[in-house]
């Protein structure tokens, strides 16, 4: 472990500061008795410093974005959530006063911002993703801004402002997520993981199955209730027309408004997704959509999205998922940019077992 005490000042010697300092120029700088590989080495890498200097502006401040959102952000955001105590009386009664079904744990960041809906979490303890989720009626805010408002560019985990909850702080049965896919993995970037798991997959499980048989289940707490979500479907899905078909799947965040809009979506989205489980679905289930960026074509490709979905563990059921009955879909309804870059194989037709759809 890096040791990062702070010596008093009489024990650092000033003839070690200088060494230290020489060190570190004669490690980067050429110097007399360096062979022809070094110093070919240090003018290469000395160019290389330089040429970031003048073209990595944008770079260093993206750095500088996530490293603000993982080590200031978050810290700022658990000391609200674990701040509920200490608000005054007249706070805590103005706040039950707007939202009186209001669950104490989050009393203390919606004093700190309005906006908030709710939790999202991703592997428990683990702390996978664990974030605030906001909602305003907007979908740019917190594409670029923090949970406090303030510019960033990892901006926050939101709801869509067209998914309405009910006066008593219901979801509605068809809740999108949005959050960025970042360089150092924050917001809702290892959702991509439930499509390939790059990092530390099972040796010994399919690339495509591996990690939703460890993390088979998230949970989203509103200001009201919480709730834990089976994943039933993980799809990629085209946005751009010139590179084939642009499916609808954040219907516009609007609600189910019968069996036969639950059923044919469920269909469509079943058709495109990369795995299957054995997560039953019914019409009156609650159906959450995470959806992020993903770059599988190199990233002058922005067009493809990652979205995970879940189904909310209904009343008395357990939420123990059968992750063994995990499948990879070979065969999966994709679009033509994907079929020619062999990202997927044309469609046959309907493969999947349409009986796990009880509604269907």
């Amino acid at each position: 472990m890096a040791d990062y005490t702070v010596r008093p000042p009489m024990a650092r010697a000033k003839g070690k500061q200088k060494n230290a300092f020489m060190r570190f120029l004669i490690s980067v700088f050429p110097f007399k008795g360096d062979t022809a590989a070094e110093i070919i080495r240090k003018i290469v890498f000395i160019g290389a410093v330089v040429a970031f200097a003048i073209t990595g502006g944008s770079l260093i401040n993206d750095i500088y974005g996530e490293m603000k959102q993982m080590y200031i952000v978050t810290d700022r955001v658990e000391s609200d959530k674990q701040g509920t105590l200490n608000l005054p009386q007249e706070t805590i009664d103005k706040i039950k006063n707007e939202k009186p079904y209001i669950r104490e744990d989050l009393m203390g960041l919606y004093a700190k911002n309005n906006d908030l809906v709710g939790w999202f979490n991703l592997g428990g303890n683990d702390k996978i993703i664990d974030y605030p989720v906001v909602q305003t009626d907007n979908n740019d805010k917190y594409l670029v801004t923090d949970f406090y408002g303030e510019p960033l560019k990892s901006g926050t985990l939101f709801v869509d402002y067209r998914c309405e909850f009910s006066e008593n702080g219901d979801a509605p049965n068809f809740l999108v997520f949005y959050g960025h896919n970042t360089t150092s993995s924050l917001m809702f970037s290892k959702l991509t993981r439930y499509y390939y798991e790059k990092d530390n997959p099972d040796p010994n499980d399919d690339w495509t199955t591996s990690y939703i048989k460890k993390h088979p289940t998230v949970t989203f707490d509103t200001l009201a209730e919480e709730g834990t979500y089976k994943i039933f479907a993980v799809c990629l899905f085209n946005t751009e027309e010139q590179y084939g078909e642009v499916y609808n799947y954040l219907r516009r965040g609007r609600a189910f408004e019968d069996k036969d809009d639950f059923n044919n979506y469920i269909l469509d989205i079943m058709d495109r997704s990369v795995l299957f489980t054995d997560v039953d679905l019914t019409y009156g289930d609650e159906i959450i959509c995470l959806s992020t960026c993903y770059f599988p074509f190199g990233p002058k490709y922005e067009n493809v999205r990652c979205a995970v979905f879940g189904r909310k563990v209904r009343e008395g059921e357990s939420p123990e998922v059968d992750a063994s009955a995990v499948t990879r879909n070979y065969y999966w309804k994709s679009w033509q940019q994907a079929v020619d870059n062999k990202l997927a194989t044309a469609y046959p037709k309907r493969l999947w077992d349409t009986s796990k759809l009880l509604s269907y």
